[in-house]
Formats: C-alpha cells, structure tokens, sequence
C-alpha cells in the first residue's frame, strides 16, 4: 500500500463521502471514480470513465455556506472518518475526541447543551475538574481537547455513548448521525 498526501480540502472532501464507518479512503476513491472493488491495473479504466472524470473537472465548483447544524455534522464526520479516531482503540479517547470535534464545531450551542445533560446524582460537564469531582467519591474527569470544559470519564462505554448522545440531542443534530455515534459505544 501506498502513501500519498492531500490538501485538506481534498481530505475533507473524500471524508465527507464516507457511506460506512470504517470504510478507507482507498474504498471512498474507488466508489467515486467508478473502479472495481479490488486493485485492478490501471490500463483497465475505460476511456468513457476518463471523459466523464474530464467533465467532472470542468464544472463549476459551488461553494454555498453551511448552515451551523452542517457544519457541526461534517466536523463530527470528519472526526469519524479520521485515522485518529479509527485506530484508537480506548473508548475514552475516542469519547474525548469527538465532544471536542463537537465543541470545536458549535462552542456556543455546546456550552448551552451541556447545561441540560447530567445524571441523577451526578454532573457530566463543567468547566473546571472540581465541580464534576465533588458529585461523588470515585469520579473521575478529563479535561476535553481544545475546550475549556471537563467531563467525566469513569463511565462505562455505553453511558458515554449515552452521553455524547445526549449532548447531540439537545444540540439538535440529526437522528442518524446520533445513531451512528451511539452504535460506536454499544
């Protein structure tokens, strides 16, 4: 396998075609030029496919500003699709990359969200590690990537999908991207 590098343009543009969690970008290029499943030689792309990529070139781009819950969703894709995410294999981690993929996205509607997400006997997010540390005698906090908010971490997997769903509920993102990130901690 080979290594090649992108611009971020490209890269964000090939994540946000991702159908499938976990699919490559080799499979995310192959879908969308059209080649065969497996490696085939490159000989074998017929020359129709090659006018139509030529076409595909010509065209203008349309560059239509995102709405707030667009954005919020291709960062939260963007986060799906990336390497860091796939490979890490701690549940902790990948519940911190995504609240800041989140956080980074929307600050405001992420601050306000969090007001409404806690447990019964227990605070989820503060912004800073005493208030959520003073909620009991085993809590545990960290404080999440590139936001001045902490969260707590002591939770099994599937509370802190429940947590993350919670939190994207009340921001009011889509059902299937909710979904599909509370599939990633069942």
């Amino acid at each position: 396998m080979k290594t090649i590098e992108v611009d971020d343009e490209l890269y964000h543009y090939i994540a946000s075609r991702t159908q499938s969690i976990g699919e490559s970008a080799s499979d995310i290029l192959r879908r969308l030029l059209r080649l065969p499943a497996s490696p085939q030689p490159f000989v074998l792309v017929q020359e129709n496919m090659i006018n139509e990529l030529k076409d595909l070139a010509k065209l203008p781009k349309k560059k239509q500003p995102l709405n707030q819950q667009e954005k919020i969703v291709k960062q939260i894709e963007f986060a799906l699709a990336s390497s860091a995410f796939i490979n890490e294999k701690k549940g902790v981690n990948r519940f911190l990359q995504l609240l800041s993929a989140i956080y980074r996205a929307d600050p405001e509607g992420f601050a306000h969200a969090t007001e409404n997400v806690q447990g019964s006997e227990r605070i989820y997010f503060a912004r800073d590690e005493q208030t959520i540390l003073a909620t009991g005698s085993s809590v545990k906090a960290k404080q999440i990537p590139d936001s001045p908010f902490w969260v707590i971490t002591n939770n099994n997997t599937e509370r802190k999908g429940i947590i993350l769903c919670a939190l994207m509920n009340a921001m009011e993102l889509p059902e299937e991207l909710v979904a599909r990130i509370k599939a990633q901690f069942n």
